[in-house]
């Protein structure tokens, strides 16, 4: 018995008529996220599914607005050889729209393409997404319990997405690590400190007990750095009771660092 022929023609033209409503879907999630951006400490928003999508979208050769293809056509195609035709053609073309229905899927069912709760019925292999809002509620929860409660700091959720989103983020995170960055930060905005002698002689003044210290050696000399002032006097910035995240945090103001900076 004969082996049926594959009518790619007729696969192409469904497959087509799929990805115009995955496509159109997809979009709507991107305008949104794009919205969404343009709120005060919301950035980040674009990172994690959009970014993902924006490079999928370049990998298919689409000029222009950063847009998945709503309305698939059929393309000529050359295999190197000659340009191909009839159902070479056809099934040439369905797998480019195969390749983008996987793109287009892989955004939907992302919990970071929406911005809230959300439940996606597109079709199977679309899971449900919680949104990329309740990611960051979620996440900076268990930042706040394991990196800051220990310490008594708190970081809220606007402070994280200001943090995200600084460009001092990496840095801080070379300087210190992973784990410590959070608190460095935290101490950071809790003392408000700036990185510079007047505001250092400002917190030792206002927070810390320097009964029987000299007031003159606290003070910043003429021509001094401030990394200089702040190896003199740091055994007296006692910015918490851990002494290794004490050098963390004036690692980390050495380097520039500070809570101008780190939270944008």
């Amino acid at each position: 018995m004969a082996t049926k022929k594959t009518d790619w023609q007729r696969r192409f033209e469904e497959l087509a008529k799929e990805n115009r409503k995955l496509a159109k879907r997809a979009n709507q999630r991107l305008v949104r996220l794009e919205r969404a951006a343009k709120k005060p400490g919301m950035k980040a928003i674009l990172s994690y599914a959009y970014k993902t999508a924006m490079k999928d979208i370049k990998s298919t050769g689409k000029k222009g607005l950063p847009r998945f293809i709503e309305n698939p056509k059929l393309m000529s195609i050359n295999n190197g050889i000659k340009e191909l035709s009839g159902e070479s053609l056809y099934r040439a073309n369905y797998y480019l729209l195969k390749t983008q229905n996987m793109m287009m899927r892989e955004f939907l069912g992302s919990a970071t393409s929406t911005i809230g709760q959300g439940l996606s019925k597109v079709g199977e292999g679309i899971s449900k997404t919680i949104g990329v809002k309740r990611i960051w509620d979620k996440r900076n929860k268990t930042i706040n319990e394991k990196y800051l409660s220990e310490y008594d700091l708190r970081l809220s959720d606007n402070d994280m997405k200001r943090f995200w989103e600084s460009k001092k983020q990496a840095k801080l995170e070379k300087i210190v690590g992973s784990t410590q960055m959070f608190a460095v930060a935290a101490v950071m905005k809790k003392y408000n400190l700036m990185a510079n002698k007047r505001n250092l002689e400002k917190f030792l003044k206002d927070n810390m007990d320097l009964t029987g210290v000299d007031p003159e050696e606290l003070k910043a000399q003429k021509g001094e750095k401030y990394s200089e002032y702040l190896d003199r006097v740091q055994e007296f910035a006692k910015y918490t009771d851990d002494e290794v995240l004490n050098d963390a945090i004036n690692r980390a103001l050495k380097n520039g660092i500070n809570v101008n900076n780190i939270f944008i």
